[in-house]
């Protein structure tokens, strides 16, 4: 969270209070790293938990791009050097991902 903010790949609009004051006033947890040491009774611990799943939540791994799979999927073939095999292997990753891209058509014949 704290990396987020400083990248500027977070933000908190003025008008959210309590994550404002919730963040300064929480300490790091010594015994466990990139956590942060929880007070009994205090609430706000549960604003910083609420946060944090928040952002839990809408933070994603991205896709990989199409050629880094296309030469993990190669991988194998080119190290035995299996050019027919590779060859053919890239038409059907290509013809999958050009299918993937394509809107889906709706009714029996799609569009003319």
């Amino acid at each position: 969270m704290y990396q987020m903010l400083a990248r500027g790949q977070w933000l908190i609009s003025d008008t959210c209070p309590q994550p404002i004051s919730a963040i300064p006033s929480r300490i790091h947890d010594t015994k466990k790293p990139g956590d942060l040491l929880k007070v009994g009774g205090d609430p706000l611990d549960d604003i910083m938990d609420s946060a944090r799943y928040g952002l839990y939540s809408w933070v994603t791994v991205a896709e990989k791009p199409g050629r880094m799979v296309l030469r993990e999927a190669l991988a194998p073939l080119a190290e035995i050097g299996d050019m027919t095999s590779a060859n053919i292997r890239t038409q059907m990753i290509m013809a999958e991902s050009q299918s993937a891209s394509q809107p889906a058509r709706l009714g029996r014949y799609g569009r003319r």
